[in-house]
């Protein structure tokens, strides 16, 4: 098989209670008539979502095929030593059109020794769309572990929770042991680790896809909480071509063109661009790719590539990669 340049993924897509259509509305996503859908996983070797390759010459090879055929040369050597040969990252589109669970997430160490996998759950959101929408960020001042048991079993947990207004463009790091929920009325891309651990504390009664009550984790949450985290919101607006954020497991740049081409040198790791406003092609090496608004292509550690707007159109896109 050739050396791989580019994969064009199609995502795979979550039905969730607190979902909507604003995926199909907004991004064009061909959502299954008539459910919620909450989630896009655009850039996903977990095996219950997994993102394939949507053409080309891997045409419907999953991504953890496409890592087993390619290794290294996909994924970088550095990160596939790291990593023992594993995808690190998983990367989403949320459309949250209720509140979703007030939750934590644990770190690697934990996930580990309780047997959950390899990865915890450090992630980060650019904020895609808000109609006037909040986020749940952290505790409010003062919250100690005793206080946030007792408005657990008070059933007040909302009274602990600290709330941000949000817009297009802001971004937010989340590191595991953070509190925190996304509210109603905000559309926002995620990169986080590989990892579907999600410690629910309080998802208001409400019953899940199957008239259940969805099931709450409370006392492994209170095992991961970090009571000191206190996350910022930073407004990315006024900034183009620029790391947004660099974290141990990640890195995340954003671009904007207004007339082409971008040009990136080989990330050293595989890269993930998204395309977030716009039309564009991508290309490396020879193999090209049209990009419309929504779509997420991987790039192989080691080969270059160019963004190049459609007709002047501007285009913004993000860039995950590992550091």
């Amino acid at each position: 098989m050739s050396e791989p340049t580019l994969f064009p993924l199609r995502p795979g897509f979550r039905e969730m209670v607190w979902g909507g259509r604003g995926l199909e509305t907004r991004f064009g996503k061909p959502l299954p008539a008539g459910r919620p859908f909450g989630e896009s996983w655009e850039v996903s070797a977990l095996p219950e979502l997994e993102s394939e390759c949507a053409y080309g010459p891997s045409s419907g090879l999953t991504l953890g095929a496409l890592v087993n055929t390619y290794g290294e040369r996909l994924l970088g050597k550095a990160v596939s030593e790291r990593y023992g040969g594993r995808f690190p990252l998983l990367i989403k589109l949320l459309d949250a059109c209720q509140d979703l669970s007030i939750q934590v997430h644990p770190d690697d160490e934990y996930a580990t020794r309780n047997g959950l996998g390899t990865f915890g759950k450090s992630e980060a959101w650019y904020v895609l769309h808000s109609a006037g929408g909040r986020i749940a960020l952290g505790l409010q001042e003062g919250i100690g572990r005793e206080a946030f048991e007792q408005a657990i079993l008070q059933g007040k947990v909302g009274d602990t929770i600290q709330y941000k207004g949000v817009q297009s463009g802001d971004l937010v790091y989340l590191p595991p042991g953070t509190v925190h929920a996304l509210c109603q009325g905000v559309m926002i891309y995620e990169v986080q680790q590989s990892s579907d651990i999600t410690f629910r504390i309080h998802d208001y009664d409400r019953p899940g896809l199957d008239g259940k009550p969805r099931e709450l984790h409370t006392g492994q949450a209170l095992e991961v909480i970090d009571f000191q985290s206190a996350p910022e919101i930073r407004d990315t607006r006024n900034e183009s071509d620029s790391l947004l954020l660099e974290t141990e497991h990640f890195s995340l740049e954003k671009f904007t063109l207004k007339s082409g081409p971008g040009t990136h040198t080989p990330y050293g790791s595989f890269a993930a661009a998204t395309l977030i406003e716009g039309a564009a092609d991508i290309q490396s090496e020879g193999t090209q790719y049209t990009l419309k608004k929504g779509d997420t292509c991987l790039i192989s550690a080691d080969c270059p590539f160019e963004i190049t707007p459609h007709h002047g159109t501007p285009v913004v896109y993000l860039v995950a990669s590992v550091p």
